[in-house]
């Protein structure tokens, strides 16, 4: 759940603040903001960004209100804000119903201004056209997060990063040190050893 939000966030949000501001301007905006240790660093900027990880999303949501504040029309940074305020509240640890409330004022001020976006021109197709509909499948599952958490609690326990994690060290890394015969063979024999040695 919480990588279709952050998915979310780069498929459009960004792409909306990236049009409004302008290629050249937000790449230059992120290429001068100072490195910080753990974050990573968008030299290049992130217009022409391909394949891009969570970790990367998570550190671009970090600046890119503060680097579109004075290029991107008010109205579309105001909505892209309150999403980004949905996206963080909803990660929250401890979720009351107080916090609920929050959550879903969020998503309802973002409903309230979203049309400005589409006002703006800044929601573009691939072909660089401008779309004047919101069917976005991952706007609407953010309508079934405050019902989700009201039926199973807090969301950080949808969250991807711990299986990836053990992916990574239980599969990938020993399949780097195999000769890749007999892959399966091999991957199977690496768990039962080093279950054994436990």
């Amino acid at each position: 759940m919480l990588h279709h939000i952050h998915k979310e966030f780069y498929d459009h949000d960004a792409q909306w603040l990236i049009v409004s501001v302008g290629d050249s301007e937000i790449d230059f905006r992120f290429s001068v903001l100072q490195p910080i240790t753990g974050f990573r660093h968008f030299r290049e900027g992130i217009s022409k960004l391909k394949q891009v990880t969570g970790r990367c999303h998570r550190d671009i949501q970090r600046s890119i209100i503060a680097v579109s504040a004075d290029a991107a029309p008010p109205c579309v940074l105001a909505a892209v804000r309150t999403l980004m305020q949905f996206r963080y509240l909803v990660q929250s640890p401890h979720i009351n119903e107080n916090n609920l409330e929050h959550i879903s004022g969020a998503l309802d001020e973002f409903h309230a201004k979203k049309d400005m976006i589409i006002a703006a021109g800044a929601r573009r197709g691939q072909i660089n056209n401008v779309i004047d509909n919101w069917h976005i499948p991952k706007l609407e599952l953010m309508q079934s997060i405050v019902p989700s958490i009201r039926n199973s609690s807090v969301t950080s326990q949808w969250t991807a990063d711990v299986t990836k994690y053990a992916h990574i060290t239980e599969i990938k890394d020993p399949a780097r040190s195999s000769n890749n015969i007999n892959y399966d063979l091999q991957i199977c024999r690496h768990l039962d050893r080093t279950d054994k040695c436990r």
